[in-house]
């Protein structure tokens, strides 16, 4: 009896696979690496810039989905200035399903102190401000499809034992933005272009706080990009499976 249901469960996970499989054959993700070079975005506490981040987290995501036989498409190469329209305009162009911007995050100054690091200047938190963020527009025409590849994202990046930061919520400026969902990081961020002005089901992560040093040294680290890779990966499979 044990052997059938052996056979069984690998007849059924093999099913599973092949649906999977062609359902992903024509599923296309569109990646935008944030900022560009002339336009490098926040300064880390090694004085790196955020672009550069970007770049390689999106090469590993790329590689990732691929592999799990995804179509993969680029707003930008590393070394590419694109304004916002212009991805907007790539975005429409595309024929992908999903858009996925990727970024890392930063502080306002008052949560800042000014450090020097190997002679570039660079910020460190005063306090510790830590974690990932997701945002999505309510403006975009398919904010209930990008709303639910947000919860995705936010369980499957949660199972890692990644926390959200919530400091975007706080209600001073350059932050209070809507919370909508405390437990897996989900904000509401109208008028982002990228997002607002978007046909495709569009989302926003922060991937970690640069301007941290605890969360510089994990968002660096090749073994969580890589678990960070992965799960957004089994996210997206759930999202494709809807």
């Amino acid at each position: 009896m044990l052997s059938v249901t052996v056979k069984a469960c690998c007849v059924m996970a093999c099913c599973a696979m092949a649906a999977w499989s062609e359902k992903s054959k024509f599923f296309t993700v569109l990646l935008d690496p944030g900022h560009t070079p002339k336009m490098g975005g926040a300064t880390s506490v090694r004085g790196i810039k955020e672009v550069v981040y970007n770049d390689h987290l999106a090469a590993i995501l790329a590689d990732t989905l691929s592999a799990h036989g995804l179509r993969v498409l680029l707003t930008r190469r590393p070394g590419e200035d694109v304004s916002l329209e212009d991805r907007v305009a790539v975005s429409r162009n595309s024929q992908a399903q999903c858009f996925i911007a990727l970024h890392h995050d930063s502080a306002q100054p008052k949560y800042l102190e000014q450090i020097n690091s190997n002679g570039v200047e660079a910020f460190s938190t005063r306090i510790p401000i830590r974690g990932y963020s997701i945002f999505v527009s309510q403006k975009n025409v398919q904010y209930q499809k990008s709303l639910s590849l947000a919860q995705g994202i936010g369980r499957s990046v949660l199972s890692l034992g990644r926390k959200p930061t919530l400091h975007h919520a706080e209600p001073i400026p350059g932050e209070n933005r809507p919370l909508l969902d405390s437990t897996l990081g989900i904000y509401r961020f109208d008028d982002l272009v990228v997002l607002a002005k978007n046909l495709l089901p569009a989302i926003l992560i922060e991937y970690g706080v640069l301007v941290d040093r605890t969360d510089e040294e994990y968002v660096s680290d090749s073994g969580n990009q890589a678990r960070f890779a992965h799960a957004i990966c089994g996210a997206i499979e759930e999202f494709v499976k809807k």
